[in-house]
């Protein structure tokens, strides 16, 4: 995905656009769509760009549920995020009632840009408490229905984005702010549940439903098995070679008991053991090929 490219949109005459405000609850998504004036819109947009062209030469690397690279961008498809047509279904452009009232409320806006009929952007940014955030960009309010420039500190449009959304991609910028503005929990969760299910196809996880239970139970395991799933790791077959397990656990020291009979499985006793399970199970350990040097691949 070419962000220069995306610049090149965004610099587009005629753009439509319509501003979103919405306020994410546990249940819901409820959105805002005041007026705001083209003045606002093309100072703010000039802002972005900007702001863009500060990434213009990162590295894309595929979103990681685990862990952000300094210096990256991340991209993953649209149906990456599981409730992304839920919260783009929340938008309503009729609801201007109540905008000023609700303001110290919402958890995110959302500028949406008709480029020409072929090109539609999207662009995210989070924000805490409206009437607290400072900016170098503009300085606004809700009066009434509309966005208005003002000279108080009430409301910093500073020009950063988190999230784009550009055909059936979405480039992270701000990897937190993917899981603040969706619901991902849920996705992890559904990831994490098919990953589990192809680990107990193995057969080789003794007190399976202890581990299942320990695994779904923690948000931080969930986003490795989520993961490791979208590595491609055949989850299924991943102790094929129980010989080369065993001899793993032993080079390695690990706190793994192996059962022999009635069927040969690693022994799981609690939440201490999970990451080696894991990292046996993804083929984490290894020995390198000159010096044959034992390591751990961590990047999980």
């Amino acid at each position: 995905m070419d962000i220069n490219h995306i610049i090149e949109l965004l610099k587009s005459p005629d753009i439509e656009y319509i501003f979103y405000f919405v306020r994410k609850t546990k249940t819901e998504y409820i959105s805002y769509s005041p007026e705001v004036s083209k003045d606002i819109f093309i100072q703010l947009l000039n802002i972005i760009c900007t702001y863009l062209e500060g990434y213009s030469d990162f590295e894309q690397v595929d979103f990681n549920p685990t862990g952000y690279r300094e210096g990256t961008i991340e991209l993953c498809d649209l149906d990456y995020v599981g409730n992304y047509n839920e919260v783009i279904n929340s938008f309503d452009s009729g609801n201007i009632e109540d905008v000023e009232k609700e303001a110290d409320n919402f958890s995110f806006y959302c500028i949406d840009l008709n480029i020409d009929d072929n090109n539609n952007i999207k662009l995210f940014r989070r924000v805490t408490k409206f009437k607290r955030l400072y900016s170098k960009g503009i300085l606004a309010a809700f009066q009434g229905n509309r966005l208005n420039k003002i000279e108080d500190k009430m409301l910093g449009l500073d020009g950063e984005i988190d999230i784009i959304v550009f055909k059936d991609k979405m480039i992270v910028l701000n990897h937190i702010s993917l899981e603040r503005i969706f619901r991902m929990e849920e996705q992890y969760s559904s990831k994490a549940n098919e990953a589990i299910n192809k680990l107990r196809n193995s057969n080789k996880i003794v007190n399976f439903d202890a581990f299942e239970e320990d695994c779904m139970n923690d948000l931080r395991i969930q986003k490795i098995l989520t993961r490791m799933l979208k590595e491609g790791n055949e989850l299924d077959k991943c102790f094929d070679n129980f010989n080369n397990v065993i001899e793993t656990i032993n080079l390695f020291d690990l706190d793994i008991e192996v059962q022999n009979t009635p069927s040969q499985g690693i022994i799981y006793e609690d939440k201490r053991q999970i990451m080696d399970v894991l990292r046996l199970a993804r083929d984490s350990y290894y020995r390198s090929l000159i010096r044959e040097k034992p390591g751990i691949d961590n990047k999980i």
